[in-house]
């Protein structure tokens, strides 16, 4: 009877597990599919080829295609990590300090429109330069010495401070090198601006405890002022954003590292200020809002404790019908989204990052055309530059995005071929003053 018992039971069982593999395989997701909540593609069910059952592929990736798509899998896992993190001692402000995870940008094709290698610029822009004001480095009086660290400051209420960030004299020194040097690429009368933008995990210091923090200020970017050329101009986003984020305007989200696009308006708009542009009202621009927004701090963990600050994204329409394109070569090589109605995230702002270049088109005649440095920053903030730029290039050089080899070509050569009139320089404090991206990256692909 016994022997009976132990039989039905391990047939039912086998029969269960069964019923449950022919289930995974009949109404799983078979094809690779992008889940936000991971910041992944789950993995598709694989093709059974020759090749890949000689190599010994095929189990490793029918293991995980098992492992990414079966029944309930995403419920099951909030379910575990939310229980995970009851017990966790993190604080909200422990959890809100931690690195975010830049956004997953799923692979598309990228295959050739009509538009075919069509050149992104008139022929008639292919001009060589007539060399950039070399003159020495701004030495106004009211400017801060040049020499020694400079640092970020968060002022609080009870008449103390604390240092942020510091930079050492080397490391200013450096960046004032390469900005330099990319401002002699430009053509006479053309301008370099930089600013480089806190992420919300140093503003939400600020703007999270206003009860007890009265505001911020930075001795970095009048020490570099110092330090280049004069057809650089080196801005503050500490002065730009301290009124606004003290008013309570909601300009950094929360759960992700990025500002918002409305913060994203206030810097676009204070450098093109700087230049005596008429600037447009936000007021202006068309609106809409996506709520419910967990972005790449939460998803880095994906802490519960972490659901309550949820955040909502403000989108700006551009003001005229805008385009977008991938280039190569400085030609045209796809169409890309400006804003992309499809996403919940940050990639509503151009899709995410593409490269090697990437090319807007605002519509508008002004005779004049820029070259935008940025990490991922740049993708809210560069559509508001389309009133007063013909085109709007766009390069990251970061290896996941940018390869010269795609490029084919240096940023001189962009410059001279696309005309480019002013570079804007757009960068978070990761990839700012002291870090590869302006020691490194950007001098090996000038020229």
């Amino acid at each position: 009877m016994r022997r009976k018992a132990t039989f039905l039971v391990t047939l039912w069982w086998v029969i269960l597990c069964g019923v449950v593999g022919a289930c995974m395989l009949l109404f799983a997701n078979r094809d690779p599919v992008v889940s936000e909540e991971e910041n992944r593609t789950l993995a598709g069910l694989p093709k059974l080829t020759l090749q890949a059952i000689q190599e010994g592929e095929i189990s490793a990736s029918f293991e995980q295609f098992l492992s990414d798509q079966f029944f309930l899998r995403s419920e099951m896992v909030d379910g575990a990590t939310a229980l995970k993190h009851v017990f966790s001692a993190l604080t909200v402000d422990d959890l809100l300090g931690e690195e975010g995870d830049e956004v997953f940008v799923p692979a598309r094709d990228l295959t050739d429109t009509s538009e075919g290698d069509t050149p992104s610029t008139n022929a008639a822009a292919e001009q060589l330069q007539a060399g950039a004001d070399l003159t020495e480095p701004d030495t106004a009086e009211n400017a801060t010495p040049a020499g020694g660290s400079a640092s970020v400051w968060l002022d609080h209420k009870d008449g103390t401070k604390s240092a942020l960030f510091t930079y050492s004299e080397e490391e200013i020194q450096r960046t004032a090198d390469t900005l330099n040097a990319y401002a002699a690429l430009l053509p006479s009368g053309g301008k370099l601006h930089v600013l480089i933008a806190p992420r919300a995990q140093t503003a939400n210091k600020l703007a999270l405890h206003l009860d007890t923090e009265s505001g911020w200020y930075s001795t970095v970017e009048p020490t570099l002022q110092t330090l280049v050329n004069k057809n650089i101009v080196v801005h503050s986003a500490y002065d730009i954003l301290q009124n606004s984020i003290i008013s309570g305007e909601y300009i950094y989200f929360r759960t992700d590292h990025h500002w918002t696009a409305r913060g994203a308006y206030l810097a676009a708009n204070a450098m093109l200020g700087s230049e005596g542009y008429q600037t447009v009202p936000l007021s202006d621009y068309q609106e809409k809002s996506i709520s419910g927004y967990l972005g790449s701090i939460y998803l880095h963990a994906r802490n519960a404790k972490l659901k309550d600050l949820t955040d909502t994204i403000e989108v700006f329409y551009p003001l005229l019908p805008a385009q977008s394109y991938r280039v190569s070569n400085t030609y045209k090589k796809g169409a890309l989204p400006v804003i992309d109605e499809a996403q919940t995230n940050y990639l509503v702002f151009l899709g995410g990052t593409y490269g090697p270049y990437r090319l807007l088109e605002g519509g508008y005649q002004t005779g004049r055309n820029m070259l935008m440095i940025c990490d991922s920053f740049g993708n809210s903030i560069a559509p508001f530059f389309l009133p007063y730029y013909d085109n709007v290039y766009m390069v990251d050089f970061r290896d996941e995005y940018y390869t010269r080899e795609e490029a084919r070509g240096s940023v001189k050569d962009y410059i001279r071929r696309c005309g480019i009139n002013d570079i804007y320089i757009v960068l978070s404090e990761t990839n700012g003053i002291g870090s590869a991206y302006i020691d490194r990256m950007m001098p090996a692909n000038m020229e």
